[in-house]
């Protein structure tokens, strides 16, 4: 027991969860995520060590934890059939959690003993990542060049037309003419504002009634007579950027936009994005999922929203090395100021944009 708060000595997720969760500025999402993750590595971990753990004093024996967190193979094969060893990215997925749990229930000095290794694997992600130019092996795989996005565009509306033109037409296709719809929305959108995955949690405001607003909570498509905006408050990133609006000028964009908007006040709902079988609200990991499964479909590719991302900017940040190779001082301000606007849209400074994005070819 500390001053604050009665720990907790069970360690199923629940009972994580109920710790995390007493941190009121931490979002429930990743709450859930930490008490998640925390619970399956105890499980792995005690297995390991044929073990129970009933409280958190295992945590106590940092270094035998951080030496399984980081050379104890992976459960499940990797794609050459081998169980590699945790990725950085996977041990500070691990780590994490394990600060954070320490943190809550007062365990300053443990939790700056686990944070000390978490810096030093920080650090080895970031050197990792710009020399490999900001691409992960497995967005490796996957990446397809700017022209394959424009050319997925078209697979996208031919598929929409084929089946809203099918004679007969089963509840399936219905719904998969909805996710069409939204696919293809959502590609406009990443490919004129590329950002992470909080376009799945968009809401409809008239502009009228957004300026009534003291402080905007949720995420907006801001609709008015003459401005559509993008309002975006709730994202990875806010507490350093705050809130992002962003004007929207592509007319198609926006007919699109304001489309759906006349069916949502038909319908009298507010989101843009609905799942077409429970009529539930998306949440992020919906459109991770629907963009990740129709890639596949139509590329043979695995893209979500961070790789679409990566893309997007690439064909800019190649535009603009060409320019600063040639000298060529009008084109380079020109495309700088394409690769700000995409860095204000995805919550980053240039500066990380063009050391972790950017690549030079």
């Amino acid at each position: 027991k500390n001053n604050n708060l009665t720990i907790i000595i069970k360690m199923d997720k629940q009972s994580l969860y109920n710790v995390f969760s007493q941190k009121e500025s931490r979002k429930d999402t990743t709450n859930t995520a930490y008490a998640q993750r925390l619970a399956s590595f105890i499980k792995r971990y005690s297995k390991f060590k044929e073990e129970e753990y009933d409280d958190w004093k295992w945590m106590e024996n940092k270094d035998d934890v951080v030496q399984f967190i980081r050379e104890v193979p992976n459960t499940r094969k990797n794609k050459n059939g081998e169980y590699a060893k945790p990725s950085p990215t996977t041990q500070i997925g691990y780590i994490t959690p394990i600060i954070e749990y320490l943190l809550q229930i007062g365990e300053h000095s443990l939790a700056d003993d686990y944070n000390k290794v978490k810096i030093v694997i920080d650090d080895t992600i970031d050197k990792n990542y710009i020399s490999n130019k900001g691409i992960t092996p497995t967005q490796k795989d996957n990446i397809v060049s700017y022209d394959d996005l424009l050319n997925y565009c078209d697979k996208i509306d031919e598929e929409l037309q084929l089946l809203t033109n099918k004679p007969l037409k089963s509840h399936l296709d219905f719904w998969t003419i909805e996710d069409l719809g939204y696919l293809k929305i959502l590609m406009r959108l990443y490919l004129l504002h590329p950002s992470r995955n909080e376009y799945a949690t968009l809401r409809f405001i008239n502009l009228m009634d957004y300026k009534k607003l003291k402080a905007p909570e949720f995420n907006y498509v801001v609709i008015g007579q003459r401005k559509t905006l993008l309002s975006i408050t709730n994202y990875k990133t806010m507490n350093k950027y705050h809130n992002k609006l962003i004007e929207l000028k592509d007319k198609q964009l926006i007919k699109m936009l304001k489309d759906l908007k006349k069916r949502r006040d038909e319908e009298g709902k507010e989101h843009l994005f609905y799942l077409p079988k429970t009529r539930k609200p998306w949440d992020n990991n919906n459109l991770c999922t629907m963009m990740t499964e129709y890639s596949k479909k139509f590329l043979g590719k695995s893209i979500g929203s961070t790789l679409l991302y990566k893309i997007v900017i690439q064909e800019a940040g190649l535009n603009y090395n060409e320019a600063i190779k040639n000298d060529d001082i009008i084109n380079a301000v020109k495309f700088n100021e394409i690769l700000a606007k995409y860095a204000k849209t995805r919550g980053h400074s240039q500066k990380i944009q063009k050391i972790a994005y950017v690549v030079e070819q």
